[in-house]
């Protein structure tokens, strides 16, 4: 088997392995561990009877692991095979074939987090990120991970008009006695918007930022917001009664608008809250003195939180829904070109030597879908970019590929 100019337009033609792979229910995970190589290149070897050039010992590898598998070992046996044949060409196509034991897998979903408080000027670190290996760095002439902590400074913050609509809806509302909701998935960049937003606001001297802390394991209640709002503008101990709470938090709230603060409740992971702690917000936001609000209330949360905002499902908080503004982080759409150019160009590196034009649409078109009224819409949260490119670019290096292609993309 010699090396093609790209594995992906090699004839489909599945090699003997393919079969002991379905039969003897090997997942092609398993090799990919194995060998340290990506999931697509075990495809592209089991189906196309192609060897990643970047690995000589990967024959051997896959050998000895067959040869040690025990369904593996009689499954060749029964056929009057030995080892070295599972290289040979099968003779089936076996596009649509599943592994003999794919009825007991199931798929695996996260579990819900429950809310995890901090502090607003700190960027949760807690998302998965793929890991681009050293080869893969050393490949493609990079002098370091473009995609390990992307975030130093302000310089290094993609903003779309989008992005930079919602901060400035943020920043207005903190500022004014707004009412916003800032709605994205995970990894959309919410927390690096908000990180912006508290930037911006704490160079004004006035400007008071509530954060709670103060809250229990699953979700913000009632009692801890009034709790997190009463020890952050004050040193006063909290009423024991949520009335009396709720009465103190009032009283203190106006005694600081009158000082001249401007003060702004940021609640992040907001899909946890419940409609009385929401109902609760909007008898807050509706203290003023005078004509000015007395508090600013920013919410950010997963799309779960615009469910809550959905007024023929929660018709009982209509009060609060019309007086909220919701702002939809939404995916690059247009500028994934942009975003990755900003990503490569802070680690000393040019786009166009790493990925292929064709690449970048064909990555876009892949992470588009349509919901459930046919509408499109776009997955290409910075988060999910990250992964999908660090996937290629790791199997653009196994395949000897000089740069990402749209066939690589395809492949993972």
């Amino acid at each position: 088997m010699t090396r093609d100019s790209s594995p992906f337009k090699r004839e489909f033609q599945p090699i003997v392995l393919k079969q002991i792979v379905l039969d003897c229910d090997i997942r092609q995970g398993d090799l990919a561990s194995l060998t340290g190589l990506a999931r697509a290149t075990i495809n592209v070897a089991i189906n196309r009877g192609w060897l990643p050039p970047t690995m000589p010992s990967f024959k051997a590898i896959i050998e000895q692991y067959v040869a040690e598998n025990k369904r593996a070992t009689q499954w060749l046996i029964e056929r009057g095979l030995k080892t070295t044949d599972i290289w040979g060409p099968l003779g089936k196509d076996l596009r649509k074939a599943k592994p003999s034991g794919m009825a007991g897998r199931g798929r695996v979903t996260l579990a819900q987090k429950a809310i995890i408080p901090g502090n607003p000027e700190e960027i949760e670190a807690d998302k998965e990120v793929e890991m681009l290996r050293g080869e893969t760095v050393r490949h493609f002439r990079l002098v370091r991970n473009p995609f390990t902590n992307d975030i130093r400074d302000l310089a290094d913050i993609y903003m779309s008009e989008e992005h930079r609509y919602i901060e400035a809806a943020m920043i207005d509302a903190a500022k004014h006695g707004g009412f916003i909701a800032v709605i994205g998935e995970v990894g959309s960049g919410k927390s690096v918007i908000r990180k912006k937003v508290v930037s911006e606001l704490s160079k004004e001297e006035s400007m008071r930022i509530i954060y709670p802390r103060m809250i229990d394991k699953t979700r913000v209640t009632a009692t801890s917001l009034c709790d997190a709002i009463i020890m952050d503008l004050s040193d006063e101990k909290p009423q024991i009664r949520l009335e009396q709470k709720t009465r103190q938090v009032e009283k203190l709230l106006l005694s600081r608008v009158k000082a001249g603060c401007h003060i702004c409740l940021m609640v992040e992971e907001a899909h946890d809250l419940t409609v009385r702690v929401l109902k609760l917000l909007k008898r807050f936001y509706e203290i003023e003195h005078g004509y000015q609000k007395a508090m600013g209330i920013i919410l950010i949360g997963q799309p779960e939180l615009g469910s809550l905002f959905n007024e023929a499902d929660h018709y009982d908080m209509r009060e609060v829904i019309r007086r909220c503004q919701v702002a939809e982080i939404r995916g690059l759409n247009g500028n994934m070109r942009d975003y990755l150019a900003l990503k490569f160009k802070r680690v000393g590196a040019s786009l166009e030597n790493i990925i292929t034009e064709q690449a970048i649409e064909a990555l876009t078109k892949r992470l588009k879908d349509k919901d459930e009224r046919g509408r499109v819409y776009s997955n290409a949260y910075p988060l999910t970019v990250n992964n999908y490119i660090i996937r290629a670019m790791n199997l653009a290096f196994e395949m000897g590929e000089e740069k990402v292609t749209e066939d690589v993309v395809m492949g993972i």
